[in-house]
């Protein structure tokens, strides 16, 4: 079955660093609005990237990835199912590349499934060959890839860093995803915090969304939790789970371990005293820990007591030093 083409999804020329389009759901207010574009405008704008653009069929090992990673895993039930589609009726839409600098070899600005396919089936892979720079490199993969909406919130994420490691400004980022200031912020926080061994361990997790990775980012802000998590994923008997497993079996793990932890964490001792006066006009309690004391004052001369108190408290402070000092033999 035909596949709708996923070029049609932006338009380099037009593209510009300091916009910021974001996926309908998103809300952007103010000023930014007036950047915006939608994931359907850039679906507009990619028939005429490709308007008068001729498919040629290249050798897939004449080519290299691009040096900026957006998956997290490709083994997966829906590269099977496009594996199979490949070997029954054909490549149905051509990948795009860009020239190598030696000129013998093509980089891939997106479609690496399709040209890993290639490879595998020993065929040669349609592409269209266009001379991009780094920026609009970057951008068109992620567009491509917002577009088509094919992959997880965590390999968006793990994308985001990667461009910002290549020395991507923010602006690209946020262009390249199409999303938002907030959102991309959101992102960084998971991949920053979340160490990359457990994100790939863990693996794409297509079916979990944003709240879930903000759920484990938190959980993993303990140190002990953190320790936790990498030995979790070190764990043969995780890694034999599916990828659809693995993250709820970590995420459910490390809130166990929370709950043990807390419980077995001491209450910090904790001892009382209360006093009233002969005349029974002043009433005194103290609660008492190891750093923390809690004095307290009632009836009827607890104000004018404290306040005669303050007072006195460098004198009463000087007298009870020397007191030690006495105890001590000094």
């Amino acid at each position: 079955m035909a596949r709708d083409n996923p070029f049609a999804k932006l338009d380099i020329a037009s593209i510009s660093t300091d916009k910021s389009p974001v996926k309908p759901g998103y809300a952007m207010t103010g000023a930014a609005k007036t950047v915006v574009r939608s994931i359907e405008d850039l679906a507009e704008n990619t028939k005429k990237l490709m308007e008068g653009e001729v498919i040629v069929d290249l050798d897939p090992q004449s080519l290299d990835a691009s040096s900026i990673s957006d998956r997290l895993s490709d083994d997966g039930e829906e590269y099977q199912e496009l594996k199979q589609a490949i070997r029954e009726s054909g490549q149905s839409t051509p990948i795009l590349v860009r020239p190598s600098a030696d000129g013998q070899r093509y980089t891939v600005i997106f479609g690496h499934r399709r040209m890993k396919v290639a490879r595998e089936l020993g065929i040669p892979v349609k592409a269209i060959v266009k001379k991009l720079d780094d920026i609009a490199s970057a951008i068109a993969q992620g567009q491509e890839n917002s577009a088509r909406s094919n992959l997880s919130f965590i390999e968006r994420a793990y994308f985001a860093q990667n461009l910002l490691a290549t020395g991507m400004t923010k602006d690209v980022v946020r262009t390249s995803l199409a999303i938002d200031e907030a959102m991309l912020s959101k992102m960084l926080g998971v991949v920053e915090v979340i160490p990359a061994p457990v994100i790939k361990a863990v693996g794409a997790a297509k079916k979990i969304g944003r709240d879930k990775w903000l759920s484990l980012r938190k959980l993993v802000l303990t140190p002990a939790l953190l320790r936790a998590s990498m030995d979790r994923v070190a764990n043969a008997g995780f890694l034999e789970l599916s990828e659809e497993q693995r993250f709820d079996d970590l995420h459910e793990y490390l809130k166990r371990y929370k709950s043990k932890s807390d419980a077995r964490k001491p209450k910090a001792a904790e001892t009382g005293s209360e006093w009233v006066s002969r005349d029974s006009s002043l009433n005194f309690s103290m609660n008492a820990k190891s750093k923390k004391v809690a004095i307290e004052f009632s009836n009827t001369e607890a104000k004018p007591f404290s306040d005669w108190l303050s007072s006195r408290m460098d004198q009463l402070y000087d007298e009870y030093r020397q007191s030690k000092s006495d105890n001590n033999g000094d």
